[in-house]
């Protein structure tokens, strides 16, 4: 069952990437990745407001074309490579007038989101009534941090990877928040978050060419 439309889908597209050159117009399957994200908030059906935020007139120009989407100008002053999508949600909240509860953040470089899997998200954060959840995918590898040496994080350095409890990695394709306490803090991270568990392939993140080349080889045998 879907959620009532009580949530804004801010869609970040920032014009520069250090990575990939235009990153956010890249396509796949004659789609570009800003195209892709909008569809699949369009076919949700769960978004009261759908925004797209961006410096990009090339971008801002893909959304104006579909008469359910907002369409932000984003100042340059917040649209730099050291700027953040903080700064972009309060840009528009503190600039526009809404009534909706709850914000998704749905980012451009998770093409490969499915329809079935952001719904179960957006009804999990409300009928759990939570202020903030990101999605996340558990990795059963072992993990140790930088150094001279591999030191397993995990004490028990248990060999088979079943038995093993793994660690939960930010995959950045859903962000919730309550707004107002969003606000109120003024930024998205927190302390403690809620998580929700997605696929790994699923949950594919582009950060430079060999990362799109793969999302393309899964796409097209979805």
């Amino acid at each position: 069952m879907k959620t009532k439309n009580n949530i804004i889908a801010f869609i970040p597209a920032r014009e520069g990437s250090k990575s990939i050159l235009k990153k956010n117009l890249k396509k796949i399957k004659k789609k570009s990745l800003v195209e892709i994200t909008l569809s699949n908030a369009i076919k949700s059906n769960l978004f009261k407001t759908i925004v797209l935020s961006s410096d990009d007139s090339k971008i801002l120009k893909l959304g104006k074309k579909i008469k359910k989407v907002i369409t932000f100008k984003r100042p340059k002053s917040i649209s730099r490579d050291t700027s953040t999508t903080d700064e972009a949600i309060l840009h528009y909240l503190d600039n526009y007038q809404y009534d909706e509860e709850y914000l998704i953040i749905l980012q451009v470089t998770s093409p490969l989101r499915k329809l079935k899997t952001l719904i179960k998200f957006a009804n999990y954060c409300t009928n759990n009534k939570i202020k903030n959840c990101l999605s996340v995918t558990l990795k059963k590898d072992h993990v140790s941090k930088f150094g001279k040496y591999f030191k397993p994080i995990e004490k028990n350095n248990i060999r088979r990877r079943q038995n093993r409890k793994g660690f939960l990695v930010e995959n950045g394709m859903f962000y919730f928040l309550n707004i107002k306490d969003f606000l109120r803090r003024r930024k998205i991270y927190t302390k403690n978050w809620n998580y929700f568990t997605t696929d790994e392939y699923e949950s594919i993140d582009i950060n430079n060419y060999r990362d799109l080349q793969i999302a393309r080889i899964i796409y097209n045998k979805l």
